[in-house]
């Protein structure tokens, strides 16, 4: 009889528990997926540049439309962060965009050009797919050729 309710209370603590888990992770955004992957400009790795992926087709008013960022290291090695204490992107199409322009003055020091043309970043033209689990996501044929834009971001 008192086994009985030993095993009892053992379920509900785990049903219990179960459920705190679901409901704890069902608040964040559970749609998305790991990234990383390499940047080479002109054949070579692109160190210091920061890659930014843009989800397509979401309303951010539905709580999707996120932006995930990383920088890349000096192999041009990137992993995406969805937020501070979340790594990945959103599941779906993302315009990306990859820059090496920081705006110098002040505490920033002198500010680093940028040597990424217009079609990777104002004008990006790329456009890759995330999907649930790991994505490895490289850009190894990126080329100088076309317009280099110094100018104001819009953010």
């Amino acid at each position: 009889n008192m086994r009985l309710s030993d095993a009892n209370r053992r379920v509900w603590l785990l049903s219990a528990g179960v459920l705190w888990m679901a409901t704890v992770v069902g608040c964040g955004n559970s749609d998305l997926g790991t990234v990383t992957g390499t940047v080479h400009l002109d054949g070579q790795p692109l160190a210091d540049a920061v890659v930014t992926f843009y989800p397509q087709g979401v309303d951010p008013a539905a709580g999707g439309g996120g932006a995930s960022y990383g920088r890349t290291d000096e192999t041009g090695a990137y992993e995406l962060q969805y937020n501070r204490s979340t790594k990945g992107a959103e599941i779906g199409k993302h315009m990306v965009e990859i820059t090496t322009l920081q705006e110098g003055g002040g505490d920033y020091g002198p500010g680093v050009k940028e040597r990424v043309p217009v079609k990777y970043n104002e004008q990006s033209e790329l456009i890759v797919e995330v999907k649930s689990g790991h994505n490895t996501i490289d850009f190894l044929d990126l080329d100088s050729e076309g317009p280099i834009s110094q100018g104001e971001r819009g953010y």
